[in-house]
């Protein structure tokens, strides 16, 4: 019995018997397409992403902190008290929740400023009253 949900709807199996005494071509058939499977299944993908190279001033890595001059915000998962930080509005904790699907429009709880209730997500943090008030934290550097 499958136990993965995704697989039983969505794959069609069935279960066939042949003894290599009945039918020797086809069991090596099936024996040959079955190591095949394993071997495939096994190995490791990798795919190579092309870095397009910037002329100037070096952009802000991601794990590079902006100047946040001591404000605080709010994670905008569980509204934990962070530093404020566009770019970095989870708390550590749910942040590695979120790290598992990396879902970029999934609609979180709060504003990342002010706590408030929102609907902010990783790329829209922020209310619309504080990404007004406070645009300089949301300023791309180029």
């Amino acid at each position: 019995m499958n136990l993965y949900e995704f697989s039983q709807v969505n794959n069609q199996e069935m279960g066939i018997y042949v003894t290599k005494a009945d039918d020797s071509q086809l069991y090596d058939d099936i024996y040959n397409e079955a190591r095949r499977l394993i071997r495939i299944s096994d190995e490791v993908r990798l795919s190579v992403e092309k870095i397009v190279e910037t002329k100037g001033k070096p952009t802000e890595k991601k794990g590079d902190k902006k100047a946040t001059n001591g404000k605080k915000g709010f994670c905008i998962r569980c509204k934990k008290e962070i530093a404020v930080d566009p770019s970095a509005p989870y708390c550590t904790e749910c942040y590695k929740s979120w790290k598992k699907y990396e879902n970029l429009s999934h609609q979180e709880k709060s504003c990342h400023v002010c706590g408030k209730d929102n609907a902010s997500t990783i790329n829209k943090p922020a209310c619309w009253d504080c990404y007004k008030q406070q645009k300089e934290l949301f300023a791309i550097k180029s």
